[in-house]
């Protein structure tokens, strides 16, 4: 039976490396600064032109600000492209779709909805082929390991991504075929974390991958039951923002390196942290901007919002988007030998941070800095509703202690205002977001 199943495997993954070789190896071959700026500068321009020639809104976008002259694009123009929100998307969908989408093996996708309100997309085989070739590449280039090959446990959350359909024959048989073990981390119960425990312990995966929350609260789990954890040769974080807290934590358990992945359901994958420490943005597939309040270039250690262009998306062009995320801009180049630019660190979500009513930003981390080794506290979650109102829910273990609390407040005045309301609410469970993520901190002011 064994036998079988190697031939069976290399069939598939042989099916997906010749359906992947063509963009891969574009992306092998950009081995220096100047070929990854000249690839990317044409993929862009094909874009636009595509976005410009084939949707109703980029052309009207377009025409008013110059940016296409006698079939060509103007490079100087392009900073004048207007950044493209959620509400833009929401409210000009069918214009943003291309007239020629039905060309195109296309589907429909929609964001994560953190924020309740997530937005309908289409995506198409091209973006599936690219996006997987990335994936591949992270995995292979920067990682170094052969990730179709390898046994590996996912930890996911989202219920939509794991049991579309029910779990299916073709599934399971694909799932055998991969070496891939599927976790539900939507539901974490205690029983059920001691039973990913036994599988992870059992089944011995190279590479262990998961939602950094899930992660972080499994580790807490065996380190408070004195569980020993299998150590695998690479551990992913995804999908959450990776505090410096998870980080050791989650070490510390596994006894193995984490790397922090960076990605989106609106554009997939954005950047993979190397054995240095960085997040390499993957430029040729997601073409990052990290911009100020301005929408002017941060410098290197500035942080700012996130801005991306998907640039093979051709049946629905997202353009300049906002994808609601804050990051450190890190150096153009890394010892670890990637030509890839990177981030220093993504910080959190922009609504994950406070505002003040001057515009000042508060950085999320601050108010969940607060709770660490206080005893007492099971889970938290710390909410601006407003300007100089705050919430916190908080799971107690046995009582508050009135020291802690504070202390607490004390340290959140210190930020958020002398004449800060805050109010405590003792629940059973902080619920996690539609697509089973924590969220510690939660601002409810519009921006």
């Amino acid at each position: 039976m064994g036998n079988i199943e190697d031939q069976f495997r290399k069939i598939l993954l042989n099916r997906i490396k010749i359906r992947n070789s063509r963009e891969y190896l574009e992306i092998l071959g950009l081995s220096n600064p100047d070929l990854l700026s000249s690839f990317i500068m044409q993929k862009r321009d094909e874009l636009y032109l595509h976005a410009y020639y084939h949707t109703r809104y980029y052309n009207q976008v377009f025409q008013k600000i110059g940016l296409i002259k006698n079939g060509k694009v103007d490079h100087e123009k392009i900073p004048e492209i207007p950044i493209l929100t959620k509400d833009i998307i929401r409210n000009n969908n069918q214009n943003l779709i291309s007239d020629d989408s039905h060309k195109r093996k296309f589907f429909y996708n929609s964001s994560g909805g953190s924020t309740g309100e997530p937005i309908r997309l289409i995506q198409d085989d091209y973006y599936l082929k690219w996006r997987n070739a990335t994936n591949n590449f992270y995995y292979q280039n920067i990682l170094n390991v052969d990730e179709p090959m390898v046994k590996k446990v996912i930890l996911w959350g989202s219920e939509r991504d794991l049991f579309k359909g029910g779990i299916d024959f073709k599934t399971r048989l694909q799932n055998k075929l991969t070496n891939s073990v599927f976790l539900n981390s939507f539901k974490m119960t205690e029983e059920d974390i001691s039973k990913n425990i036994q599988k992870i312990n059992s089944f011995k995966p190279e590479i262990l991958r998961g939602y950094a929350g899930s992660l972080f609260e499994l580790c807490n789990y065996a380190e408070q039951k004195k569980i020993s954890l299998y150590s695998p040769k690479i551990i992913v974080s995804a999908a959450e923002n990776l505090s410096d807290r998870m980080r050791a934590t989650i070490e510390s358990n596994f006894g193995t390196k984490v790397f922090n992945f960076y990605g989106s359901r609106e554009v997939s994958n954005l950047s993979g942290e190397c054995e240095k420490g960085l997040l390499h943005s993957f430029q040729f597939w997601n073409y990052i901007e990290v911009l100020d309040n301005y929408n002017q270039k941060v410098k290197e250690g500035e942080e700012g919002k996130i801005i991306v262009t998907n640039l093979f998306n051709y049946s629905m062009p997202l353009i300049r988007f906002e994808i609601g995320d804050m990051a450190i801009l890190g150096p153009e180049t890394c010892s670890c030998g990637s030509v890839l630019p990177t981030l220093k660190k993504v910080t959190g979500r922009i609504t994950d941070h406070f505002t003040l009513e001057n515009g000042a930003i508060i950085h999320g981390e601050y108010f969940s800095h607060l709770f660490y080794l206080k005893d007492w506290v099971k889970s938290f979650q710390v909410i601006q509703e407003d300007y100089s109102l705050i919430r916190i829910k908080i799971v107690i273990k046995d009582k508050i202690n009135l020291i802690d609390q504070a202390d607490i407040e004390e340290k959140i005045k210190l930020v958020m205002g002398s004449n800060s309301i805050i109010t405590w609410e003792i629940v059973k469970t902080i619920p996690k977001t539609q697509s089973g993520k924590y969220r510690y901190t939660k601002s409810l002011i519009t921006r």
